[in-house]
């Protein structure tokens, strides 16, 4: 009777383990996938954020062009009423548009809960294969090690982790 229950739980308990295993396989390669794709995204909608570069020629042309609209001229001489332009006058400070503000935030704030979700995968495998180490056979002190491993799983609620992750 002994040996039977001892084979139940070890099969309860591996089949268990496996299947936790096999849907944190799933989740870790689909956020590895979402986590990609999103990079991409981020890298191009990142560039929002700042300043279009400048063209060197056009900023010199736009300075020359405002020198020479200021000249004035008298019989004797000829005057330039505008200082030199410095680079932080000749352009007005840079303010992103709100929505690609709202955008960036949605897409950075999307990556960081696909890469909290597979840190946490990663940790449920390892507590799974830290679950199975050293616990073989059906005897009767494996079988109390996988029942007081078990305890502790639910204890944890490591299956209400399982199926929130996602």
């Amino acid at each position: 009777a002994w040996a039977r229950s001892a084979g139940l739980v070890k099969t309860y308990n591996d089949e268990l383990v496996n299947k936790w295993k096999e849907e944190m396989d799933t989740l870790l390669v689909y956020a590895g996938l979402f986590s990609a794709v999103l990079t991409a995204f981020n890298v191009q909608s990142y560039q929002l954020l700042q300043p279009a570069p400048t063209d060197p020629t056009l900023a010199v042309l736009q300075r020359m062009s405002a020198q020479l609209a200021s000249f004035s001229v008298n019989p004797s001489f000829v005057n330039s009423t505008l200082p030199a332009l410095t680079p932080d006058e000749a352009s007005p400070p840079f303010r992103p548009p709100a929505s690609a503000v709202w955008i960036n935030a949605l897409w950075f704030s999307s990556l960081v809960c696909s890469l909290a979700s597979a840190s946490v995968a990663l940790m449920v495998k390892q507590w799974l294969h830290e679950l199975s180490v050293g616990v073989s056979g059906t005897s009767r002190e494996s079988a109390r090690i996988r029942q007081y491993r078990l305890n502790s799983l639910r204890r944890w609620q490591v299956g209400s982790i399982v199926i929130v992750i996602p």
